[in-house]
């Protein structure tokens, strides 16, 4: 068992965790990709989640696809990222289970703010909330909920549906 597929095991990823692109698997785990890059990324990627092995491995596999991936390893401090970048990210992965301040309070701030309607927030947990909450949260604004363990696949296509339609958004404009 290779060093990557036993720290997606232990992330809550599921196995295998590899991207099948053009007939090639690529686990390739490349860091070229910046935001300092003179090459645009196709997407703009907020992952705030406590659990630093999971948001590394998104990272690792994500930024190669042309996404850049911004990890905030804390609610309060993913909040300031938001409020400070109202609308910048193309979607924001949002854990609900986080200590001190947990993503159901970043959650309840953005809506107590007005802040839902101009961010993509994809509810990205392994968390048991009711599916009552989870409904209130997709009625007040979340735009997907995205349970671990996910595949890369998974990641990739709902980070993929939601960057289309915001680029929808600005050629209809």
């Amino acid at each position: 068992m290779t060093k990557d597929t036993e720290k997606a095991q232990h992330s809550g990823l599921q196995y295998p965790f590899r991207i099948e692109r053009n007939g090639y698997n690529t686990p390739t785990m490349s860091n070229n990709m910046s935001s300092s890059s003179s090459v645009s990324p196709v997407s703009r990627l907020l992952i705030i989640d406590d659990n630093e092995d999971i948001t590394e491995l998104i990272k690792d596999y994500l930024e190669p696809e042309d996404i850049e991936c911004k990890i905030i390893n804390s609610g309060k401090d993913g909040l300031e990222e938001i409020r400070n970048k109202n609308g910048y990210y193309d979607v924001i992965f949002l854990d609900l289970a986080m200590p001190e301040f947990s993503g159901l309070d970043v959650f309840n701030k953005l809506k107590e703010e007005q802040l839902l309607d101009t961010n993509n927030i994809i509810i990205f947990t392994a968390s048991s909330t009711q599916s009552t909450e989870i409904a209130n949260m997709l009625k007040d604004g979340a735009k997907y909920i995205l349970k671990k363990p996910s595949s890369i696949d998974e990641i990739l296509d709902v980070v993929t549906k939601f960057t289309k339609k915001k680029n929808d958004k600005v050629i209809k404009s």
